[in-house]
């Protein structure tokens, strides 16, 4: 199997702070409230996104069709967990597609060489990587605390979250983020109406 030279310069800084593999998972497209970017467009940006996320350790080039399916079980994650923030249904294919790739095989543990080392090994690593990500959507889906699933309020980003604060208030995917943005944003409208209120 081809291997892959890891530049992550070319796709931009991934995140992993979404609050669960699943949403850390759709959180691959930025901005989708204003100018989505899409920060797996091949798949290399997969591959690296899975050694990143700590899923295969030394992960081989995916085919094109293993992309594909990818992005097509990401968009149906996102779908499904959005639906869940806004107390809308989930679309039956958006669970159809989640349970098929969650009953892919899983990576098995393996002890090699002295002492002990873990490994993991899969016929093909980079299926029961998105079977790991669907068993975590599943999962997410079947039994979260829809209270917890939130969309960042930031019109940009619209980053789907799990809000793990002891009062569950959170309202940005992250505060040194779009939360930082919306108070300089805020400060400037502030200093713009004092502006326009004193002068006339």
């Amino acid at each position: 199997m081809a291997r892959v030279r890891f530049t992550l310069a070319k796709y931009g800084s991934f995140r992993f702070d979404a609050g669960s593999l699943c949403l850390n998972f759709a959180a691959t497209v930025r901005h989708r409230g204003s100018r989505p970017r899409d920060l797996l467009p091949g798949p290399d940006a997969l591959a690296l996104w899975l050694r990143d996320a700590g899923l295969v350790a030394d992960p081989p080039l995916p085919t094109e069709e293993e992309h594909r399916a990818a992005l097509a079980l990401r968009q149906s994650i996102h779908a499904s967990v959005r639906a869940i923030a806004l107390r809308d249904n989930v679309e039956t294919a958006d669970v159809t597609r989640m349970n098929a790739a969650a009953a892919l095989p899983l990576a098995a543990p393996q002890l090699a060489g002295s002492p002990p080392f873990l490994s993991w090994k899969a016929d093909n690593p980079i299926l029961s990587a998105l079977a790991a990500i669907a068993r975590d959507a599943v999962t997410l889906v079947g039994e979260a605390d829809r209270r917890r699933v939130k969309i960042c309020r930031h019109r940009d980003c619209r980053m789907l979250f799990l809000d793990a604060s002891p009062r569950n208030s959170r309202r940005w995917c992250a505060m040194s983020i779009c939360g930082n943005r919306e108070k300089v944003a805020a400060h400037r409208r502030r200093l713009k109406n004092r502006t326009n209120g004193g002068s006339q």
